[in-house]
């Protein structure tokens, strides 16, 4: 039976095996990662930097005493120089960000950045599952577990970046809606979704 926890130091390996596992080939992360032979690597190390850095930030789900996936979260805030860019950016000028002389990873963070509400919001950053653990309801256990969370607190505004369309489905069944794209690799996109207050999984 998989159930959910609050991450700690020690499970920064695991989370950085599983996460580097799962979006190796991600079109995001391809923008940002382009060498496919140093990405999982690189993967690995910034997913055990940031669990070992703020492990209570981090969600995960544990089977018969393994862990089989995570999800990173960020608490509401807004502060800091992406949440400055937020609100310099917003109202129509995101086209900027097209012009700008900037690495294409760095662009497209700025992008989906722009999205962002100005209000204080719970951001889902990444979620994934093990490969022995896929199709088994991981996912769907993190998300319940993050999401009733979020419904019990004072700030109910959750955001998030979907960089498939099945991840965008799933995030869909759990009442995210689409609020803008950014385009990736090729023809593909990621989309920018947000969950407003009294939202609800179908």
């Amino acid at each position: 039976m998989v159930t959910v926890r609050t991450a700690t130091r020690a499970d920064a390996p695991a989370v950085a095996r599983i996460l580097s596992e799962a979006f190796l080939d991600d079109p995001a992360w391809s923008i940002t990662l382009p060498e496919d032979d140093t990405r999982l690597a690189k993967l690995a190390a910034y997913y055990r930097r940031r669990v070992r850095r703020r492990p209570g930030w981090v969600d995960v789900a544990v089977d018969d005493g393994e862990v089989v996936g995570a999800l990173l979260w960020e608490p509401p805030a807004d502060s800091g120089a992406l949440a400055t860019v937020r609100r310099a950016i917003a109202g129509g000028t995101r086209w900027v960000l097209g012009r700008l002389p900037i690495g294409r990873g760095a662009r497209h963070t700025l992008q989906i950045e722009a999205y962002r509400p100005t209000a204080p919001h719970w951001y889902l950053r990444d979620i994934g599952a093990g490969p022995e653990a896929r199709g088994k309801g991981v996912g769907t256990a993190l998300l319940e577990h993050r999401l009733t969370i979020v419904d019990r607190s004072p700030t109910q505004l959750a955001f998030l970046e979907s960089t498939t369309p099945g991840s965008r489905r799933l995030y869909e069944r759990f009442g995210f809606e689409a609020i803008g794209s950014v385009a990736t690799l090729g023809n593909q996109s990621s989309t920018a979704m947000l969950r407003r207050p009294g939202s609800s999984a179908d």
